[in-house]
C-alpha cells in the first residue's frame, strides 16, 4: 500500500517537496491549503496527487486529515505548528517541518517519545542545511584533534547576480510578508563565551561587511537565537558563535529605514478603501498628501532628498498617487502590495541562495580556518533556488522516516540527531546542493594573536 502525505500550506516553496515525494517516492500525497488552486497548479493532475481546502480554524478538517495520512509535513506559519502538532500526537502520526523549533513544539518532546512519533523540524535552507554543513565541519575538527574558537554561520536567499537589477537588491522568493516579520525576531550571538542580545528592532544598527572566496562582500546581520544549538554542537564555553543572514549591499540601512518609519507594523489595522500610495505615506507622519512629502521623509530620516534610501522609496511607489490594491489590514500589508509589483522575478530570471560556515580552530601549535559554502542557483522558467533548498529537505526527511532511516522519536532538530548530516548532505549533492569544503593557515602577527582569532 502507498505511503500517504499530507501537506499543509501551498506556498511559493512546496512545487519541489511535491515533486520528490509523487515523483521521487511514489507516495500518495493531499496538499490542503485556504485555497485549492495553488495546490491544483502543483499537482498538475498527477494521479497520485489531490488537493483539499482547508483553512487553520477548521478543526474537523484537519482532524480527518491527519488521522487519514501516514506523516504530515507542514508548511504553514509557525503560529499554528502546535494546534497541528498536538493532532498528530492525537492520531500518533508523525510530523516534519522547516520552521524553527518554538518552545510550545519543545514541549511536546516527552508525549511525543510516548506516542512513538517523531516532530522533526528546521529542516530547509537556514534553518536546515546550515546545520549540515556545520556538523559537517565540526566532525572534520573533532577527528584532527582540533579546538573550536569561533564558529560563523550565514545563509541568504538572494536574485543571481545577473538578475540582481533593482535597487533594493531583493525579490522575493518566499511568502514576502514572512520576509519582514523575520527581520523583526530579536537575536543573541556569542563573543568570546558572552553572550550579546539584540533587539528585534535593532537587527539592522550593526551590520556588517564579509568576504566570501568566489562569491564578493555581503552585508551581514544577526539570525535568531544562536545559544540554544550551543549545547548539542558541542561548542566550548568561551566560543565566538554568530548565525547570520547575508544581503546585497546597502540592504541593512534600507531596512533600518524601513523600521524607523513604521513600515513594517503589522499589528494595527486599518481600512484602506480608495487609499492611495501618497496617502498611506503621508498617514505614517500624520502629513497631508499634498504636502513636499519626500523633504519631509527625508527630514525624519534625517538625510539628503535625493539620498539612495529616498529614491528606493520612489522607485517602490510610495510618493504615487497611485490606489492601493488592497482593501484592509496593516502598514505591512500595504507596504508588502505595493513591493510585489515591483519585486518579483520576472520571465526567465533566477535567484541564488548561500550557504557558508566558517569555524576557526586551533590544533596544537596551528590554526585554521575551516569553510563549508554551498551556492545554487534557481532554474530559469522553472524552480527557484530558494523552493529547491526549503522544499527538498523535508521531503527527503520524510522518505528516511517512512524507510526507517530516521528511528528518533519525541520532539528533534538537525543539531539534536547529528547521525543526519551524512545521509543528508549526499541526498542533496545529488539535487545539485552541494558544499565545497576549503582550509586556510592562519598565521601570526608580530608575535602577537593570529589573524582571524576574532570573526569581527
Amino acid at each position: 500500500m502507498r505511503k500517504k502525505v499530507l501537506i499543509l500550506g501551498a506556498g511559493m516553496v512546496t512545487k519541489p517537496l511535491v515533486d520528490y515525494l509523487l515523483d521521487t517516492c511514489g507516495y500518495e500525497v493531499t496538499m490542503a491549503s485556504p485555497r485549492t488552486e495553488k495546490g491544483d497548479k502543483i499537482i498538475a493532475g498527477r494521479p497520485n496527487g489531490a488537493t483539499t481546502r482547508w483553512k487553520s480554524d477548521h478543526a474537523e478538517v484537519l482532524d480527518r486529515l491527519v488521522a487519514s495520512h501516514d506523516i504530515v509535513v507542514n508548511m504553514i506559519p509557525k503560529a499554528y505548528h502546535v494546534m497541528v502538532a498536538q493532532v498528530c500526537l492525537k492520531h500518533g502520526k508523525s510530523m516534519v517541518t522547516t520552521s524553527y523549533e518554538i518552545p510550545g513544539i519543545k514541549a511536546l518532546h516527552e508525549e511525543a517519545k510516548k506516542r512513538g512519533i517523531l516532530i522533526l523540524n528546521e529542516l530547509g535552507e537556514d534553518p536546515g542545511m546550515d546545520h549540515f554543513a556545520t556538523q559537517m565541519l565540526l566532525k572534520d575538527i573533532d577527528v584532527a584533534g582540533g579546538r573550536v574558537l569561533s564558529l560563523r554561520s550565514f545563509g541568504a536567499g538572494l536574485p543571481s547576480f545577473a538578475s540582481n537589477n533593482n535597487p533594493l537588491g531583493y525579490k522575493f522568493s518566499w511568502e514576502p510578508k514572512g520576509v519582514f516579520l523575520a527581520a523583526q525576531v530579536p537575536a543573541v550571538h556569542m563573543l568570546k563565551g558572552k553572550a550579546i542580545s539584540v533587539a528585534g528592532d535593532a537587527l539592522f544598527d550593526d551590520h556588517r561587511l564579509i568576504d566570501i572566496d568566489g562569491l564578493g562582500t555581503f552585508e551581514i546581520y544577526p539570525n535568531k537565537d544562536c545559544t540554544r544549538y550551543l549545547k548539542h554542537f558541542r561548542l566550548p564555553e568561551d566560543v565566538t558563535f554568530y548565525r547570520g543572514l547575508l544581503r546585497y549591499s546597502g540592504a541593512c540601512n534600507t531596512m533600518r529605514s524601513f523600521i524607523a518609519m513604521g513600515l513594517l507594523n503589522d499589528k494595527e489595522k486599518m481600512e484602506f478603501n480608495g487609499t492611495t500610495a501618497r496617502s498611506f505615506t503621508a498617514s505614517l507622519f500624520d502629513l497631508d498628501s499634498s504636502t513636499n512629502l519626500e523633504s519631509e521623509v527625508a527630514n525624519f530620516l534625517k538625510v539628503e532628498k535625493n539620498a539612495d534610501i529616498i529614491n528606493r522609496l520612489r522607485w517602490i511607489g510610495l510618493f504615487e498617487d497611485r490606489k492601493l490594491t488592497l482593501e484592509k489590514g496593516s502598514r505591512l500589508d500595504a507596504f508588502v502590495s505595493l513591493m510585489l509589483k515591483k519585486m518579483r522575478y520576472a520571465p526567465g530570471e533566477t535567484d541564488m541562495t548561500i550557504i557558508y560556515v566558517d569555524i576557526l580552530a586551533e590544533f596544537g601549535d596551528r590554526r585554521e580556518i575551516r569553510t563549508a559554502t554551498m551556492v545554487r542557483h534557481g532554474i530559469p522558467n522553472g524552480d527557484s533556488a530558494m523552493s529547491r533548498a526549503v522544499g527538498l529537505p523535508p521531503a527527503i526527511a520524510t522518505r528516511f522516516i517512512f524507510e526507517g532511516r530516521i528511528q528518533a522519536k519525541g520532539v528533534h532538530m538537525p543539531p539534536t540527531l547529528p547521525q543526519l548530516h551524512e545521509p543528508f548532505l549526499k541526498e542533496l549533492a545529488e539535487h545539485g546542493f552541494l558544499f565545497r569544503r576549503g582550509r586556510k593557515k592562519i598565521k601570526a602577527r608580530n608575535g602577537g594573536p593570529p589573524l582571524g582569532a576574532a570573526p569581527f
